[in-house]
């Protein structure tokens, strides 16, 4: 499928100039939309008083410390205050990702009926040039990933059961291929190596050659659902399943490799001895423990961690459920796991010998409104309200629990990114 480039060549010397650091002019007519103004930004933020994604203002503030309104770029270089945005998304080091409910171009004459996607509408933004890229379908940029040649997978918008592949190689003539596909009425869960192989629908595989899919039993024998991890590198893609029958069960973690063909070798088997029946799908999950350089892997209750250097699971003695189980309110950095309990408490446990403390910031008059990590990072990054000084803040946290405090504005921050 080909994609609309919407930024025209005329218009590039325009987008150097057009971000402009002013609060922004009420344009009632403009030119069409070919960008965003996110030059030299650090952070986009929402800054909203309800909970109607409609009504929320969205600000940038630049690397400088200037907070400023963040805007569209129309075809004459001005910029165009934004109305319509419900979603953004850093994907990688080159592109955001955004969506919208309408088309930023449509413009219905008087009378006529709004025209509307099922599952919205999506763009790329290329951060260096500011310039848009419609993606003609509705995509969830939440859980994007980026392959070794810089094409991006994401999941459709709307039903979530299709993993889409979004070629980039040519900037004018980005491609949209359709990747994989969950069960009607699944939504698609996938892991993905950087060469492009996907493990999808806790059963499937796909080659990054051609077409044919494999399930997991081709692999791991005596078995229906498991889960998939990818190395640090994120060369090799590893499968994990619960193997067996006639209540003799085993926990088993198998390295795929790719030649001119798909094959697989078992890596580690840990045996159960008091387990009832095969996991269903989502019965297994993983985490990477970044310290150690390991994967947890969590099954009924019992948490195992897959050391690579020795090829061996063994079972971990603290109690981890809760990180596995409770997906929204859990971040990972390089060395803790950090569980959201409340507007300001976290539990902090520590990747490199599994202690747990609890971090409290009533003390300190401070609630969390957003929680992010950056990769590679020691630190939780969050942006919260500060109540001696009414004023909304951004800052990180360590494994100690120590907090440094780095922006602050008085405008609210609900959701906040990170893109440089």
């Amino acid at each position: 499928m080909k994609l609309e480039y919407l930024l025209a060549a005329c218009t590039v010397i325009f987008l150097v100039s057009c971000s402009n650091d002013d609060e922004l002019p009420q344009l009632s007519q403009h030119g069409d939309i070919v960008g965003l103004n996110i030059k030299d930004a650090k952070y986009i933020y929402s800054s909203e008083t309800n909970a109607r994604s409609s009504s929320a203002q969205y600000r940038q503030i630049k690397k400088d410390g200037r907070d400023i309104e963040l805007s569209w770029i129309d075809s004459n270089g001005d910029t165009v205050k934004i109305n319509d945005l419900s979603k953004i998304w850093n994907i990688n080091k080159d592109y955001l990702m955004i969506n919208t409910a309408l088309d930023i171009n449509y413009r219905p004459l008087p009378g006529d009926p709004i025209e509307q996607r099922y599952g919205g509408y999506s763009y790329l933004i290329d951060k260096k040039t500011e310039a848009i890229y419609d993606l003609g379908i509705g995509l969830n940029g939440e859980n994007a990933i980026t392959d070794n040649k810089g094409n991006i997978y994401a999941t459709d918008n709307s039903m979530g059961s299709f993993l889409y592949k979004i070629h980039t190689q040519d900037a004018y003539n980005l491609k949209l291929e359709l990747y994989a596909q969950a069960q009607i009425g699944d939504k698609i869960h996938f892991v993905l190596n950087n060469k492009g192989t996907c493990f999808y629908g806790y059963r499937y595989i796909r080659p990054s050659y051609g077409t044919q899919q494999f399930v997991i039993s081709n692999f791991i024998p005596q078995t229906e659902y498991g889960n998939a991890f990818v190395s640090h590198d994120n060369e090799d893609l590893y499968l994990t399943a619960v193997s067996g029958e006639d209540n003799s069960y085993k926990l088993v973690v198998s390295k795929l490799s790719e030649k001119r063909e798909l094959q697989s070798q078992i890596m580690a088997e840990a045996v159960f001895l008091d387990y009832w029946g095969r996991p269903q799908p989502n019965g297994i999950q993983v985490k990477w423990n970044e310290r150690r350089a390991t994967i947890l892997i969590n099954v009924y209750g019992r948490t195992y961690e897959y050391m690579f250097a020795t090829r061996t699971l063994a079972e971990i003695p603290v109690n981890l459920n809760g990180f596995f189980t409770k997906d929204y309110s859990i971040y990972v950095t390089a060395n803790a796991l950090y569980a959201r309990k409340s507007v300001n408490k976290l539990d902090i446990i520590a990747l490199e010998d599994y202690s747990i403390k609890e971090l409290d910031l009533s003390a300190k008059g401070i609630d969390f409104r957003s929680i992010y990590t950056m990769d590679g990072s020691d630190l939780l990054y969050f942006a919260g309200f500060q109540y001696s000084t009414s004023q909304s803040v951004i800052g990180t946290i360590d494994i100690d629990g120590n907090v440094e405090i780095t922006e602050s504005t008085p405008n609210p921050i609900t959701n906040i990114i990170q893109i440089n």
